[in-house]
């Protein structure tokens, strides 16, 4: 049985949503509903988060992150770490900015 995780966010993330979500137009329901998926931690939403947002984990600089799409737009991006019962969002945007 999988628990809740408790989700904290990088100052990065922050700084990430705050630059691109109004001038993006991003919905942020959409990544309030992948952030749920995450936390929620269950077989059930794990599974969600592979089929519909193609999550998947990293290596090289990432490594040890997942990362998953938003709403199935398909350059916009989420990067988390789970540590223990946590999972930290680290970073959100496209791939250009994030993998370059």
């Amino acid at each position: 049985m999988t628990s809740q995780l408790e989700a904290k966010f990088a100052p990065a993330f922050g700084r990430d949503l705050k630059k691109k979500a109004a001038k993006r137009n991003w919905d942020l329901s959409e990544l309030e509903k992948v952030i749920d998926l995450v936390i929620e931690n269950s077989a059930e939403s794990l599974e969600t988060l592979k089929t519909r947002h193609n999550m998947h984990r990293l290596s090289g600089k990432w490594g040890g992150s997942n990362e998953c799409h938003v709403a199935n737009a398909a350059d916009w991006l989420v990067i988390w770490r789970v540590n223990g019962d946590i999972a930290y969002f680290q970073r959100t945007g496209s791939h250009g900015e994030l993998f370059r």
